[in-house]
C-alpha cells in the first residue's frame, strides 16, 4: 500500500477514492503525503503525521507533533507562489520557501511548565530545505531517528539537521524559569530565530527526573556486512554539473534533449530509472550494501520506500535505523540493509524537485 503513482497504483483521480488497507509493525513517528506530482501537492499541502504509539505509554507529560515546513509566497499577492515546476528548482537546490511554519503556523507558540517533560515529534515536510535546529531553555535527548528508536538516548549538545523526510523524536525537559520563554531554534545563515516557542507559565514540578530511558525497540533483523551484496548508485546532472549525456528510454541522448525532456539529473547515467530495470533485484531476507556517491554541487536526501537501513561509517560500525540520508555535495556514503520487505520500493531524492527531474530508481525485493 505504497501508494507511488506508476510502481505501487495507479494515481487516484478526481472524485475516485482508493482504500488504504495495511499492518503497522513498528511503533513510531511516521507521516504521508501525495506521491503524483509531489513536488506540487507536497508544495501546498498535501500530508499529514501518522503517529504508531508504543504498547505501553512512556514516563513523559504530554507530546507535541511538530510538522515542519516552509512555502514560497509571492509578496505581490500573499499566496503560493503558482511556478511549481521552475527549471531553476528542478535544476538547482530545490524549491526553498520564504515562509517557515510549523503545523502551518510561523512562529508557533504554545505553552509549558517548569520541569515538565515533552515528547516532540518532529517531521521535516518541506520540498528542499535542511532544517538546522537547536534547543533553548529545553534540555533535550533524542530517542528515535525516523521512527525508528535509538539504543540509547542521545543528549542533544549540538545543532540537529533535519533533511526533507527525516524525523526526529526528543524528550526535553523544561529548564527555562516561570515566565520565560524556552525555543526549539532555527539556525538561519546568520543568526538563530524561534521555530517554536514555549511560554513558561507554571511550575510543573520542583524536581526534575532522570534522564529518560530508551524507547523500547522495534523488531528488526540486524544486517550481516560480511554476506552483503554489493551496489552502487551514482548521483550526477544539475546545474553546474558534469553530465553530458543520459539515458531516456533507453536510448543514450545528449543533455539538449535530457533538459528538453524535462530532466536535469540522473541515477547511474539513467533519467527516468522508475521505468525499466531495477537497480537490483533482491531475494527477501538479502542483506544489501549500498554505496551512494553524490557527483553533483547540490546536497540531496535519499529516501528509500518500504525498508530501513543504516548508515556505514568509515570504520565499518552501522550507525540507527533510518529511512533517509542526507549526501552533501561531493559526498559518498555506504548504506547497509536488509531486504525483509517484499514489494517495488522507490529509492529516490526528498528534495522532490530533484526527484520529478530525474532522481528516482527503484528497488525489487522478492
Amino acid at each position: 500500500m505504497d501508494g507511488v503513482s506508476g510502481l505501487t497504483q495507479d494515481v487516484v483521480q478526481p472524485e475516485e477514492t482508493f482504500d488504504y488497507d495495511f499492518t503497522v509493525p513498528d511503533a513510531g513517528t511516521y507521516w504521508y503525503h501525495a506521491h503524483n506530482r509531489s513536488f506540487e501537492q507536497v508544495g501546498r499541502g498535501l500530508y499529514g503525521a501518522l503517529i504508531v504509539e508504543e504498547a505501553e505509554p512512556l514516563d513523559i507529560d504530554r507530546e507535541e507533533v511538530l510538522i515542519l515546513d516552509d512555502w514560497l509566497i509571492d509578496p505581490e499577492t500573499a499566496q503560493i507562489k503558482d511556478d511549481f515546476g521552475a527549471p531553476h528548482d528542478l535544476s538547482h537546490a530545490g524549491r526553498i520557501g520564504n515562509l517557515l511554519t510549523t503545523n502551518g503556523t510561523f512562529n508557533l507558540g504554545l505553552s509549558a511548565r517548569k520541569n515538565e517533560r515533552l515528547r516532540l515529534r518532529l517531521i521535516n515536510a518541506a520540498n528542499a530545505r535542511n532544517f538546522q535546529l537547536g534547543l533553548e531553555g529545553l534540555d533535550g535527548w533524542a530517542v528515535a531517528l525516523d521512527g525508528m528508536p535509538l539504543a540509547a538516548p542521545i543528549k542533544v549538545t549540538e545543532p540537529m539537521i533535519l533533511a526533507p523526510a527525516q524525523r526526529i523524536d526528543l524528550i526535553v525537559d523544561v529548564v527555562a524559569d516561570v515566565g520565560e520563554t524556552a525555543h526549539i531554534l532555527q539556525f538561519g545563515r546568520e543568526e538563530a530565530f524561534s521555530q517554536v516557542t514555549f511560554e513558561v507559565v507554571e511550575w510543573g514540578s520542583k524536581n526534575r527526573r532522570d534522564a529518560p530511558l530508551a524507547l523500547p525497540p522495534n523488531d528488526h533483523r540486524m544486517v550481516d556486512l560480511s554476506e552483503a551484496t554489493m551496489l552502487s548508485l551514482s548521483m550526477e546532472g544539475g546545474a553546474m554539473g558534469r553530465m553530458r549525456s543520459a539515458s531516456l528510454g533507453g536510448e543514450l541522448k545528449p543533455i539538449g534533449e535530457i533538459v528538453e525532456a524535462g530532466y536535469f539529473w540522473s541515477f547511474n547515467g539513467k533519467v527516468d530509472g522508475i521505468n525499466g530495470d531495477p537497480l537490483a533485484r533482491l531475494d527477501r531476507g538479502q542483506n544489501v550494501r549500498l554505496k551512494i556517491v553524490n557527483d553533483t554541487a547540490f546536497p540531496h536526501a535519499m529516501h528509500l520506500h518500504g525498508i530501513h537501513f543504516h548508515e556505514v561509517a568509515e570504520n565499518g560500525t552501522l550507525g540507527p535505523l533510518r529511512d533517509t540520508t542526507l549526501l552533501e555535495r561531493g559526498q559518498t556514503r555506504e548504506i547497509a540493509f536488509v531486504a525483509d520487505n517484499p514489494g517495488q520500493w522507490l529509492l529516490h531524492c526528498h528534495m522532490l524537485s530533484h526527484a520529478a527531474s530525474g532522481m528516482m530508481t527503484k528497488i525489487v525485493v522478492g
